[in-house]
């Protein structure tokens, strides 16, 4: 348990071991501290002396020999607030030179850009991203996988990307098992299967033309909603 809470903040499975050792142990050398953690001594020492750089041990020599002590477990919040600080000067110096990052990507290039995401968390980042759409959304979709969503991925600003739908056939809809989204010069799709839960989007302007021409015959053939209906006869 304790293990997990030090990586969530940036350390690594064998950092939390030695810092653990460390805090366990007290002021000891590596490798009585390697003993403890269950790891070689020189690999003890290489983590010993990251942590060392990252401020959460200390050390000090006495009769040729180095001995560390693990900061107290309070310096570790201090350890985040640097590294948020870190962070968001690294945020900055980024939006900075941004423009020149992007004046680096060839327009004209004939590939399309695809991205996979895998999981949950990466259904939730292609789902983010239909967000940043700078118009209406054209979307693919079953009652089943839109629930799915909804229960797993809740975003108050995305309920406008549902303002009109309509029924495909049966005989249709029932070959859609993931739900597809396009938008702007993009198409994402996210996959929803027992064994197999990814998200992907493909960035290109022809793809996504392509995509939009099928979806307005597919909303040209499908019934009105009865919300549809409802509102044309005010």
């Amino acid at each position: 348990m304790l293990n997990n809470v030090l990586q969530k903040i940036g350390l690594s499975d064998k950092d939390s071991e030695v810092y653990l050792a460390c805090l366990e142990l007290g002021t000891q050398p590596a490798s009585v501290i390697a003993k403890k953690a269950g790891l070689k001594r020189p690999t003890t020492y290489l983590i010993l002396e990251g942590l060392l750089k990252k401020g959460l041990v200390s050390e000090y020599t006495g009769s040729n020999v180095k001995y560390f002590t693990a900061v107290a477990p309070e310096y570790l919040l201090n350890y985040i607030d640097k590294q948020r600080r870190e962070l968001t000067s690294h945020q900055r110096e980024l939006e900075e030179y941004l423009p020149q990052l992007q004046s680096l990507s060839n327009p004209y290039t004939l590939n399309p850009k695809v991205r996979f995401y895998e999981g949950m968390a990466g259904i939730e980042r292609v789902m983010n991203d239909t967000l940043t759409s700078t118009e209406p959304l054209r979307c693919f979709s079953t009652i089943k996988s839109r629930k799915y969503l909804e229960d797993d991925y809740s975003d108050p600003d995305a309920q406008h990307q549902m303002s009109h739908f309509r029924w495909l056939p049966s005989d249709i809809s029932g070959v859609f098992y993931n739900e597809i989204n396009i938008y702007d010069n993009k198409m994402a799709i996210a996959c929803l299967g027992k064994n197999e839960m990814l998200g992907i989007i493909i960035e290109s302007e022809s793809i996504a033309n392509t995509q939009k021409s099928i979806f307005e015959v597919a909303w040209r053939a499908a019934t009105p909603s009865k919300w549809e209906l409802n509102s044309k006869k005010k």
